[in-house]
């Protein structure tokens, strides 16, 4: 217990002793993890666009006519047995061709010419992922004909199934750009906690300097590497915590004064909301002891071989 108020006596003592250094260490902090916060936060907002993106891409299945009740049941629990499905919902030829005349209600050429019998019946398929687009498909034993007319067409041979519409180039292309996005941010957020480790190591290091005699005569008089290392990771750790508080209270601020009045204007577009700030801040608070502990050592390294 005395060895604890000890560390926390001699952490005060330096806090107040250095009041500018600290200062300037958890300014550092605040800085670097309200950026690393940002970088999550755009992770985030970017996860929200590709899926309202991609939750409405549906992959149409065409039927053969005449539609058989059976084959249709039939069909649709084989593709919801897909771990690529996430629902399938049957489209009459009515309902497909009520769709139709609703997309073109203002352009009579097409309206006017195209007979309902012309629009097949069709199963919809909702994806979980778009980069299973390809297991559709194979369930359904089609394959890439070339046409009379140039291009290829999927032709299946399941029973039932005319087609698919093969949307393979435009789900491989978002699937691409989510992934691509999400090694950037990954790439920011790393580049974020790394200049924050630097940074804080260098403003500790400046504030072992201004001690570099204290710690000379602690160590004359026995004192351990642990037992001179200990007070200053809880100083270097109460900086960076005070900096990881001010980042998620500044994240809030940045939310209510920007992303909410945005959230009004473009009311199609998903934007974060609290709970997505909620859900960072964890993962900041855990971000500034990792980067405390490893700048501690690193800052605390040169002044320990006296």
């Amino acid at each position: 217990m005395r060895r604890f108020d000890y560390y926390f006596r001699e952490t005060a003592t330096g806090l107040r002793r250095n009041g500018i250094v600290a200062f300037a260490a958890m300014s550092t902090a605040f800085i670097a993890l309200f950026l690393f916060g940002l970088a999550l936060l755009v992770a985030r907002e970017f996860d929200l666009v590709i899926y309202n993106i991609t939750r409405n891409v549906q992959v149409a299945v065409y039927l053969t006519d005449p539609v058989r009740p059976d084959t249709v049941t039939g069909l649709m629990q084989k593709l919801e047995a897909l771990p690529a499905v996430a629902d399938v919902t049957y489209e009459t030829k009515q309902q497909a061709c009520d769709r139709f005349h609703a997309l073109f209600v203002n352009q009579p050429i097409f309206t006017e010419n195209v007979s309902c019998d012309a629009i097949p019946a069709s199963l919809r398929v909702r994806l979980t992922d778009t980069g299973l687009f390809d297991q559709i498909p194979v369930a359904l034993s089609c394959s890439n004909q070339e046409q009379p007319g140039g291009g290829a067409k999927l032709v299946c041979t399941e029973p039932g199934v005319e087609t698919v519409a093969d949307y393979s180039s435009l789900l491989s292309r978002l699937t691409a750009i989510t992934r691509a996005l999400s090694i950037g941010i990954l790439f920011v957020a790393v580049v974020m906690l790394a200049s924050a480790i630097a940074l804080i190591a260098n403003t500790l290091r400046m504030g072992m300097f201004a001690r570099r005699r204290e710690i000379g005569i602690m160590r004359l008089v026995g004192a351990t590497n642990w037992r001179i290392r200990v007070p200053f990771l809880i100083e270097g750790l109460v900086e960076s915590l005070l900096g990881a508080f001010a980042a998620v209270v500044f994240l809030f601020i940045v939310k209510v004064f920007f992303i909410d009045r945005l959230r009004g204007e473009i009311q199609f577009f998903p934007l974060i909301r609290n709970s997505d700030v909620l859900a960072v801040a964890p993962l900041i608070i855990i971000a500034s002891v990792v980067v405390a502990v490893v700048a501690g050592t690193i800052g605390m390294r040169r002044f320990l071989d006296v």
